[in-house]
């Protein structure tokens, strides 16, 4: 059965997704009602969903971080403080007494390890998330991520906010002698975390005030698997993916759409099927400088073909310009491929 409708944006959103807008369209209701799933859209009016995560996960990856980061902080100042007592007691023996300017030493080696102690708390976070691409040591133990708002990748100013403002995230601070009735004169005081729980409740994304300020979210980080690749029949699908330029790199959402595209294209019929093709096909399509009336679902083949099937340092085939007015044809029904 065929369909000459033209399908909505959602529609189309829903269908390369593999959601199953088209056919059951109870599912995107039932998405919605998902308070923990954020949509974003790029300018291809591709939607991506990403899983945010909660306040369990988060406090897990920073007490991991502070353990990974204070840990490795603290064995790197033993070492030193241990190299500086053998150095002392190593001079002290070979002269006699220990130099006065030994004790300016030490007492300057103190000043340098807290100071070391403020950098590694307030710009642990900020770059490591900077660095590796929205994770630290302990969000990657996690399986978290950190990420812009629309679904780009956070800079160094974003990551640094967040982690600036986390002083206000833990707020407020309460004496441990007052939590266990000590009357000690050291001061001991312990984040409760309390201003970072209650913004982080009153919205959707479980932003915290960090969060908010710097415009970013934390994301479930997508499972990372190597589909099994699909095999075309259409002997046109390689003679048009050789018309796309050997220098053309795929963004990670693109890479993304068309393998699930190319995946869920057996499921629909061949008009269906290039209704929803168009929107990425054509943009590219003019990009290349490819026939306008190429079939959309070819080129869309094709350009997987391209981007997972094709080895690094195949040669084009020499007169591939030439199969333009072949491959401009629509694919037979009978060319699908086969999973």
């Amino acid at each position: 059965m065929s369909s000459d409708r033209t399908f909505s944006a959602a529609e189309t959103d829903s269908m390369v997704r593999g959601i199953g807008g088209l056919n059951s369209p109870q599912a995107n209701d039932q998405k919605a009602g998902i308070d923990t799933m954020m949509q974003v859209k790029t300018p291809e009016n591709i939607s991506f969903q990403y899983e945010i995560s909660g306040p369990f996960y988060r406090f897990v990856a920073y007490l991991a971080d502070l353990i990974f980061a204070f840990g490795g902080y603290f064995a790197v100042v033993a070492l030193f403080y241990f190299l500086l007592v053998f150095s002392f007691i190593f001079i002290g023996n070979a002269v006699g007494n220990i130099p006065p300017f030994f004790e300016l030493l030490a007492g300057l080696a103190f000043g340098l390890v807290m100071v070391g102690f403020f950098l590694v708390y307030w710009f642990y976070g900020a770059y490591m998330e900077t660095r590796f691409n929205g994770q630290t040591l302990g969000k990657r133990l996690c399986g978290i991520r950190v990420i812009s708002v629309d679904g780009h990748a956070i800079d160094g100013v974003q990551a640094t906010l967040r982690n600036f403002f986390r002083f206000l995230d833990i707020m407020p601070i309460v004496p441990l002698q007052m939590l266990l009735g000590l009357e000690s004169q050291v001061l001991f005081a312990i984040p409760t975390f309390l201003i970072g729980l209650v913004v982080m409740s009153l919205n959707r994304k479980f932003q915290r005030v960090g969060d908010l300020v710097a415009g970013t979210v934390v994301i479930f980080e997508e499972k990372k698997y190597r589909p099994d690749l699909i095999e075309f029949e259409d002997e046109r699908v390689p003679k048009l993916a050789e018309l796309i330029p050997a220098d053309f790199v795929a963004s990670r959402g693109l890479t993304q759409v068309v393998a699930e595209f190319a995946e869920q294209r057996t499921n629909l019929v061949p008009q269906r099927s290039a209704d929803i093709a168009k929107h990425v096909a054509v943009p590219l399509m003019d990009r290349f400088g490819i026939a306008a009336n190429t079939d959309p679902d070819l080129f869309m083949c094709s350009l997987y073909h391209r981007l997972f099937v094709t080895q690094e340092g195949d040669e084009p085939q020499v007169g591939s310009e030439k199969q333009l007015v072949e491959l401009s044809l629509p694919a037979p029904v009978e060319n699908r491929i086969e999973q």
